[in-house]
């Protein structure tokens, strides 16, 4: 368990982009407010209906399904982002591309129970990862898609990452089905 807190992301610890995600994050311990947000995704996942899972709000656009799938991807890339950076890798990590990853996985054709089940394991994997890393290896600096990082920068940043996808389905998704 770590015994440290994880601190919240200042100017030059993650791209500028990632703030319209980090800055969604309440000020409150980061590790405890990923356990809480893994209960409340999985509550959000169960509480959907099928035709919700699948429902997109306009042509083109990923259905319910597909986007929580994209919050699965992303956690998987940012928790090994996390790792690598924690453990002092110096090269560059790769970036992705959202859609391209969306339109090669299977999500929209799973059912919530397996998307919770897979988001519950996913979000475990990340919280395990957070309580096994000293202040150390939280404070050190990498790459990723040739931008500065610090590994503690990611637990707010998938930590907003949910928030926002959470926005987005209750007002483009929810709203509209």
């Amino acid at each position: 368990m770590t015994t440290f807190k994880f601190p919240r992301p200042v100017e030059g610890d993650c791209a500028p982009y990632f703030f319209r995600y980090v800055n969604k994050v309440p000020d409150t311990d980061i590790v405890t407010f990923l356990e809480d947000q893994q209960s409340a995704f999985s509550d959000f996942i169960d509480s959907l209906t099928p035709d919700q899972l699948h429902f997109r709000y306009a042509p083109g656009k990923w259905s319910l399904a597909e986007m929580i799938g994209h919050v699965l991807d992303t956690e998987r890339i940012f928790a090994y982002r996390m790792l690598c950076v924690s453990r002092g890798e110096q090269k560059s990590l790769p970036g992705f591309e959202q859609d391209d990853y969306v339109a090669n996985s299977i999500a929209d054709h799973m059912n919530g129970n397996e998307l919770r089940d897979e988001w519950n394991a996913v979000r475990s994997a990340t919280i395990h990862l957070c309580n096994h890393m000293s202040a150390e290896m939280a404070a050190r600096l990498g790459k990723a898609n040739d931008t500065p990082v610090k590994a503690y920068a990611y637990p707010y940043m998938l930590a907003g990452h949910v928030i926002h996808h959470l926005e987005v389905a209750n007002e483009k998704y929810l709203s509209a089905s």
